[in-house]
């Protein structure tokens, strides 16, 4: 992801946690920013802890159209970084149709993901621009990833993408980003196809590379099941997380078999509770705990013909490395020479494998193992363990 241009991007949400990293990633690259949101005391508070002159600022609230296409205007590429996204993205991307600029977020939302697809696919391609939503940690490496392990064995029987993480502190953002993703309203894709629901396995666990090892794992609506079966032929995707990546260890082995549960009660007033207690938190992790963050994700491919391919990237600072990559893909999309149309998967805007070759010096490693075995072998890197 490499451009020769200096556009000016708009960041839309920039007063919030990861607005800032990203608007503080591009002013360093001395790009032009605009700062957008709805509270201009707080957006100028943004724009004077800047460089003089490096950004500039625009009032713009969610129900104010004419606003945020004047916003929006003020720049070649907006990088959508206000979640819940399934509440901020409609808007914000409507506008950037409407202006005719490049769209990019930080989602960790499959329902907002497929939406990008779903609903907004053919006025994007009509103005001539596209839109990667998931264009940060989640879900850029795991797609990109899985795109270098599945493609060279395709068609697949199943792929399958798991995540680690270690030390991780949520923003207030990801907090409500994850009631959304957790009411058990995602979508699966299995033979073949997108249905509501799918497997929600009791007790199943996942052998990630040393020195990890194998971990506890439940059911994850990542992004990965929305977005790989568009660039890589398969007839199934799995995403799962170990559990001690969301809850405490000594609750960690009871998580799967408690999901169902959580799901019901995340579609019930008690969401909106929990919504508004979220603003009792603190913003997010201080930088010395936000940069010692860990993170593996772990992808596996079975083939059609038995063949079997796996591969592995890693990284720090979760938050830092989304900064990093919506900056990254900002100056791409903005670069004449880029040439994607409509909704698009972080592995059909941007060359995988140069695109992770780029992040060795943020820390980010990756290794693809070759195809193993044929003639019906299996994996078995992914197990389960018990009934589903």
């Amino acid at each position: 992801m490499t451009s020769t241009t200096t556009p000016t991007v708009v960041v839309y949400g920039a007063t919030g946690y990861t607005g800032r990293l990203v608007a503080a990633e591009l002013v360093g690259r001395g790009v032009p920013v605009v700062l957008a949101g709805r509270n201009a005391e707080r957006l100028r508070i943004v724009a004077d802890g800047l460089p003089t002159g490096a950004a500039e600022v625009a009032v713009a609230s969610l129900d104010d159209d004419a606003a945020l296409l004047g916003a929006v205007r003020r720049g070649q590429v907006v990088a959508n970084c206000a979640g819940p996204f399934v509440r901020t993205g409609d808007p914000v991307l409507r506008a950037a149709i409407a202006a005719r600029v490049h769209y990019l977020d930080t989602t960790g939302e499959q329902d907002w993901i497929r939406r990008t697809f779903e609903v907004h696919d053919t006025a994007l391609r009509g103005a001539g621009v596209a839109a990667v939503a998931g264009a940060a940690f989640d879900y850029l490496p795991g797609d990109l990833l899985a795109h270098l392990v599945g493609a060279p064995l395709a068609p697949l029987e199943r792929l399958s993408v798991a995540y680690h993480v270690v030390g991780f502190g949520m923003t207030r953002g990801t907090q409500r980003s994850a009631l959304e993703m957790l009411d058990g309203r995602d979508v699966a894709y299995e033979e073949g196809r997108w249905a509501s629901g799918g497997d929600r396995p009791r007790r199943a666990s996942v052998v990630f590379p040393a020195p990890v090892g194998r971990q506890t794992v439940a059911r994850y609506p990542a992004g990965e099941v929305v977005m790989v079966p568009r660039h890589v032929e398969t007839r199934r995707v799995d995403a799962r997380i170990s559990t001690v990546s969301v809850v405490p260890p000594v609750a960690a082995r009871a998580l799967p078999a408690l999901q169902p549960l959580l799901e019901r009660i995340l579609r019930t007033p008690v969401k909106g509770l929990l919504d508004r207690a979220i603003d009792r938190l603190p913003e997010g992790p201080p930088e010395d705990e936000r940069r010692a963050a860990r993170w593996t994700v772990a992808v596996t491919a079975e083939a059609v013909d038995g063949r079997t391919a796996s591969g592995v990237v890693r990284g720090p600072d979760i938050y830092g490395l989304t900064a990093r990559l919506i900056a990254d893909g900002a100056l791409a999309l903005a670069d004449p020479s880029f040439a994607g149309r409509g909704a698009l998967a972080p592995a059909q805007a941007f060359d995988p494998a140069s695109t992770l070759d780029g992040l060795a010096d943020f820390g980010v490693t990756y290794t693809v193992d070759p195809p193993r075995g044929g003639s019906g072998a299996r994996s078995a890197a992914t197990r389960t363990e018990a009934g589903r």
